[in-house]
């Protein structure tokens, strides 16, 4: 009987405190549109709460009302700002973030089940509820009237090398300009703006190593046709070193698995197969390596890297062999060891031709034709 009782005492708390949740968000509605900065501010403060409260958390109300302060802190300060009144952009820019978050984080919660006169849900003609939206239309105008302002505030933040938060800024413009709402409504930017802002959204996290989602974001950026800021060797970069992480873990079938679909997608790119050689070198040797090396100096012939790979590929296959016969002469190691270093000399010069500030290939190449010269090879 006690446990009942305080099992019972226990959800009554909690339904009181979800119930004073929702009670504080709607006393907060009727603050949030004051008009007055300070006021609004208070709202957001006070709402925090609300956000984790399973209750409160999944009612449009709550991120309706933060949105709402969040936008008319922005917009008062931004009036205030035309008047040339002096006016803190930081958090004029931030409470701008927080409304696009805030406003779509309301969207999808934004469904009122239709009731007829009795209180019972009215139904579609396949029995499913009848459903309409409340505050949808005012979140969409304020999100696409705000879209020009968050893509500043992400250019602002840019310039400061304030990194996340410009990604946030331009994820949030390139997420509303792209979206369904902002097509139907003609107000959808073009791709080569889009792809612009994917760039600089991949770009600032690129600096703060968020590599996952850099990688996604230039990704975006080239299918809508951006060339631009060497994105090609950004896109590749960020995927090594999500692939250098999978490898440290010794996750080498995630890895491979996701340099191939980077590869089906973008086949020509000899970095990617250098990489896949790479990751194949690691796992399986230099032997099992060396085709996708050469597959990366056969798409991109001015990769560097991918010629030095084979020829030091293959000055190693020499090597294990000289190794592995301590007792041969030169005569015997000759016939064994001279093709591979014949194969291997044009590589190692293309990639100091394509590469001359870097001297590993030249070293690699030295060694092998002093090799030639102590055994006499001509």
């Amino acid at each position: 009987m006690k446990k009942t009782i305080l099992l019972g005492a226990a959800a009554i708390m909690m339904a009181f405190s979800a119930s004073a949740q929702m009670s504080l968000v709607k006393d907060l509605a009727k603050k949030a549109t004051s008009g007055n900065v300070m006021e609004m501010a208070t709202v957001l403060d006070q709402i925090e709460p609300a956000f984790t409260n399973p209750e409160s958390a999944n009612d449009v109300l709550t991120w309706y009302t933060a949105g709402k302060a969040a936008f008319g802190i922005y917009d008062e300060m931004y009036k205030m700002k035309i008047m040339q009144q002096p006016v803190d952009d930081k958090m004029m820019n931030q409470a701008l973030s927080a409304g696009f978050e805030f406003f779509q984080k309301a969207l999808p919660l934004d469904s009122v089940v239709e009731l007829d006169k009795a209180g019972a849900p009215k139904l579609n003609k396949d029995g499913s509820k009848k459903v309409k939206t409340k505050y949808s239309k005012e979140i969409i105008s304020a999100l696409t009237a705000h879209m020009g302002d968050i893509a500043n505030a992400g250019n602002v933040y840019l310039q400061a090398s304030d990194w996340e938060n410009a990604a946030h800024a331009f994820g949030n413009y390139a997420d509303i300009a792209s979206s369904p709402f902002a097509i139907a409504n003609g107000v959808a930017a073009a791709d080569s703006t889009l792809s612009q802002v994917r760039f600089f959204q991949g770009y600032s996290q690129y600096q703060i190593k968020d590599y996952a989602d850099a990688y996604e974001n230039f990704t975006k950026a080239r299918k809508l046709g951006y060339t631009d800021n060497n994105i090609v060797d950004f896109q590749t970069s960020s995927l090594a070193n999500m692939v250098q992480g999978m490898l440290d873990n010794n996750e080498y079938d995630k890895a491979y698995n996701f340099i191939d679909n980077a590869l089906s997608a973008d086949p020509n790119n000899g970095t990617l197969h250098d990489i896949k050689g790479f990751t194949v070198e690691l796992k399986d040797g230099v032997d099992a390596a060396l085709p996708f090396y050469r597959k990366a100096t056969e798409v991109d012939p001015t990769y560097a890297n991918g010629f030095f790979d084979v020829g030091r590929c293959l000055y190693l296959q020499a090597q294990k062999i000289i190794d592995e016969n301590p007792n041969a002469t030169n005569s015997q190691l000759i016939p064994k060891i001279k093709p591979i270093y014949d194969d291997a000399i044009p590589f190692l010069k293309k990639a100091s031709e394509l590469n001359p500030d870097d001297t590993k290939a030249k070293n690699v190449l030295d060694d092998i034709l002093y090799k030639f010269e102590v055994m006499g090879v001509k």
